[in-house]
Formats: structure tokens, C-alpha cells, sequence
């Protein structure tokens, strides 16, 4: 990301048609590209803070407008757990923190969802639910292409014909909402085809949209790869999908009464279904597709946990112990991470290198919190006793188990394997060997091309049979 917005300032085209390693960029649409060099203007230069900054904002985003639409489904108490899944589901936390489009995806297609909720259920106006609804999907569609239009519209259309209602999707989608929806990926991609060279439209168009769903052009997987990919985009909370099995057949769906929670339940479903349906009859599948879903599932989750727990007078005993563990994990963490940053004797004797590597202050603020919070899980635990309110505090007390450790591996284990992961160190290692203006092969590995044209300062020449190595 952050390569192709060091040549968006040189020119109002360069904002149009994006570049990478001086040739046109056709994977993708540029808004997420627009945003991180927004980002970048303060300081004049697209750090890796100014291409990660879009996708952190857009999670936080996220959280709130899933706490928010969880209020209006089900009430202030699911809104908030429901939040606090999504911020805790691992994979959603990790590209957060990435200069990666589909965080900031997964925001705009919460809020076309959102304006349809709204719309759906009159708790706005017809043109102006309408207006968020298609608004969304137009801004989604100019982050990463069909997919930002096509899910929210597929969702919308099974959800009112599971409800028998298709009559009503003249009012979901009005003739001028199209202009919304569709206008801004059309208007950018024909300023874009004009300013390319001859075969843009067929590498952006053929190759990288119907190629990858029809063909299967890039990561070509089998149609039940997200059978198993899907949970294991969703952990650690997965096995709550038992509960929202058991709550929704027990609770939910049968009988007449809770209406409006059914219909809410039929309409976060069919988001998941249709993303499911859709993604896997695409050739080209990669978990992080199905990203966009996981608010959806995080609501159902919400909503299942908490009426399973208002129909507990008192927590099973194995969640009891669990949720103690939990507790005394968080503060013996806390305790080792505060030691390393009085460097402890005892902890560098322990724990030599990776927490070291750490900078001290990084330590000490992650140390107190873990303390903190297991102080505070300690406490719920011994109040679970106490019945129905303490159940809520367990539930809390587990989902601040689970922060303390994602935090733990962001801040602790991610900078100490930095140097292995990240292109940045044999990107200057390689622009040690060149002389400046002579460019890096790179034989085989076109994900990597952006590193190290950004670390390396250097071009990239991208090289595929051996014939070009030897040249």
C-alpha cells in the first residue's frame, strides 16, 4: 500500500491511476490508497503509520457501529458484548493493525447494512436509510471492487424473500440509489482506463475481477475451503456458533412471539449465507473474503450468549474455574511484563531476547493493564457466588482474558519476529548490493514487490523462469 501512495502526489492522474514500481497498479481501486495519503500529508511522506492508519480507524469504526446496530437489534447489553467479540476475534484485531483494504471494507458494508436496518424497520427515513444504504456500498465498491456492492445487495434480496417480502425492494433500492452504489467505482475506473496504457481494462477487469471469480487467476482453492476457513477466521469465539444454533432453535425462530428479533436474526443469517454462497462459488478464495461477515456472526453471538446467560441463575463450575485461570493468566502476564520494564534481573534471566527487544515504556503500559484487568477478573470470579450479575461479569471477565492475550502477541511476540516477517530487512540488505538508480530482481514473488520497492528505494524487476534470472 504504502509504494503506490509515494507516486499519488507527483500528479492529479497519479490520484486516478495508482502506479506500482512505475507501472499502472490494476488490483484494486484506489479509496484505501486515497485515504493513506491523506494520512501521509501532515508529515509529507507515507510512513508505515499513514498506510495503517485507515484500516485502524475503520476498525474502531467497526466495533461502534456493531455495538450500535446491536442496540438496535437487541438492546444496549448485546450491542456491547457483540463489540467486544468483534474486537476480540483475532484475525479481525491483526488486520487492523495491517495496511490492509478489507478492515476498512467490513466498515462500509456494517454501515450499508445499517441503512438497510434502519430503512427496513422505519427507524429513519425512507430516502435518507436509502441514501446510507446505497452511499456504503458506492464507497465499498471504490475499496476493493463488486464484492463491496454485490454482498450487501445479495443479503438484502434473500433476507426479504426469506421474509416473503420482495415487494419491498423498490424501497431498498430506488432508481437513483444506483448512481450511488455503482457511479463512483464506474466514474473512478473509466478516468483510470483513459489515462492507462492499452490493456488496463483487461488486467483490471478480465484478469483481476472475472478471472479471479470464474477462473480462479489467483489463490485458487477447492469450494469447501470455507468450510473450514470460515471458523478459523472466526476464533477464538467458534464454538459460540453451538450456542447461536441452540438459542435460535429453541428461542428465536419458533413460535410467534419476538418478531422483531426474528426478523434480526433472519437478516445478520442471511449475511453470513450469502457471503459463504458467494465466496466459495468464486474460483479465487482467501479467508480474509469472508472478513465483511464476521460483524454479523459477532451479533448472533452476542445476542445468543446473552440470553443464555440471563437463563443461568449461576455459571457451570468448569467456566467458573476457567474464567479464574483466565483471571490469574492476565496478572502473572502483568507481573512479568512490569518486571522486564524494571529490568528485573530475574526476567532477563528467564526470558533473554524477546522481551527485551520490547521498548520499556510499551512494556510498562501493557503490564499495568494486564494487571489491571486480572485484578479485576479475580474479583468477578470470587463474585460468581453472587448469581446473575456475576454471570455477566464472567462474561466479561473472558472476553478481557482473551484481549490481554491478543495483546500480549501485538505487542510483545509481533516486534520480537519483526525482522523475519517483514520485507524491510532484506529490502536494505538488497539495496546494499545495488548502486542507486540499479534495480533488484525479484524472481517469483510479486507480494513482495511493494516491500521492497518501499524499504529498498530501489525498482523492481519481477522475474519468473530461470532464462530471466540468468539474463
Amino acid at each position: 500500500v504504502a509504494e503506490e501512495v509515494r507516486a499519488m502526489p507527483n500528479g492529479a492522474g497519479d490520484w486516478v491511476l495508482l502506479h506500482l514500481n512505475g507501472e499502472p497498479y490494476d488490483q484494486k481501486p484506489p479509496f484505501y490508497f486515497w485515504l493513506a495519503a491523506l494520512g501521509g500529508m501532515p508529515t509529507g511522506r507515507v510512513s508505515e503509520l499513514a498506510a495503517r492508519l485507515p484500516s485502524a480507524v475503520f476498525g474502531i469504526a467497526a466495533v461502534i457501529g456493531t455495538m450500535l446496530l446491536g442496540r438496535r437489534m437487541f438492546g444496549g447489553r448485546v450491542g456491547v458484548v457483540s463489540a467486544a467479540l468483534l474486537l476480540t476475534v483475532y484475525q479481525f484485531a491483526n488486520l487492523a493493525r495491517r495496511a490492509q483494504l478489507d478492515v476498512v471494507l467490513t466498515a462500509l458494508e456494517l454501515l450499508a447494512f445499517a441503512g438497510f436496518w434502519w430503512l427496513d424497520r422505519g427507524l429513519t427515513g425512507r430516502a435518507r436509510g436509502a441514501l446510507i444504504f446505497h452511499g456504503a456500498m458506492g464507497i465499498a465498491a471504490l475499496t476493493k471492487g463488486p464484492p463491496g456492492f454485490l454482498i450487501p445487495m445479495l443479503s438484502v434480496v434473500a433476507y426479504l424473500a426469506w421474509e416473503g417480502r420482495l415487494s419491498d425492494l423498490r424501497r431498498a433500492f430506488p432508481w437513483w440509489g444506483f448512481f450511488l452504489s455503482l457511479g463512483p467505482v464506474l466514474a473512478w475506473f473509466l478516468g483510470a482506463a483513459a489515462l492507462a496504457p492499452v490493456g488496463y481494462s483487461d488486467g483490471a477487469v478480465v484478469e483481476n475481477v472475472f478471472g479471479r471469480f470464474f477462473q480462479g487467476t489467483s489463490h485458487v482453492r477447492p469450494f469447501y475451503y470455507f468450510v473450514y476457513q470460515f471458523p478459523l477466521l472466526f476464533l477464538p469465539w467458534t464454538p459460540l456458533w453451538i450456542l447461536v444454533w441452540s438459542v435460535g432453535r429453541r428461542e428465536v425462530f419458533p413460535g410467534k412471539r419476538g418478531e422483531e428479533t426474528r426478523r434480526a436474526w433472519r437478516f445478520l443469517t442471511a449475511i453470513v449465507a450469502v457471503s459463504f454462497v458467494f465466496f466459495s462459488i468464486s474460483a479465487g478464495k482467501r479467508g480474509l473474503y469472508m472478513l465483511p461477515a464476521v460483524p454479523a456472526a459477532a451479533l448472533l453471538c452476542g445476542d445468543a450468549v446473552t440470553r443464555w446467560v440471563r437463563g443461568l441463575a449461576r455459571p457451570p463450575r468448569g467456566l467458573a474455574w476457567l474464567g479464574g485461570a483466565l483471571a490469574l493468566l492476565a496478572g502473572l502476564v502483568g507481573a512479568v511484563t512490569l518486571a522486564a520494564s524494571m529490568n528485573s534481573p530475574l526476567v532477563a534471566d528467564r526470558l533473554v531476547g524477546v522481551l527485551h527487544e520490547i521498548d520499556t515504556a510499551r512494556l510498562a503500559i501493557f503490564g499495568g493493564l494486564s494487571v489491571a484487568i486480572g485484578a479485576a477478573g479475580v474479583a468477578g470470579w470470587l463474585a460468581l457466588l453472587r448469581g446473575r450479575v456475576a454471570v455477566a461479569s464472567f462474561v466479561g471477565l473472558v472476553i478481557g482474558g482473551v484481549l490481554v492475550f491478543e495483546l500480549a502477541i501485538f505487542t510483545l511476540l509481533f516486534p520480537a519476529i519483526d525482522a523475519v516477517r517483514s520485507p524491510r530487512e532484506i529490502a536494505v540488505a538488497a539495496a546494499a548490493f545495488t548502486e542507486p538508480g540499479e534495480p533488484i530482481g525479484l524472481f517469483d514473488d510479486r507480494a513482495m514487490m511493494g516491500g521492497l520497492a518501499y524499504y529498498g528505494h530501489r525498482r523492481v524487476v519481477s522475474m519468473n523462469t530461470a532464462d530471466e534470472v540468468a539474463d
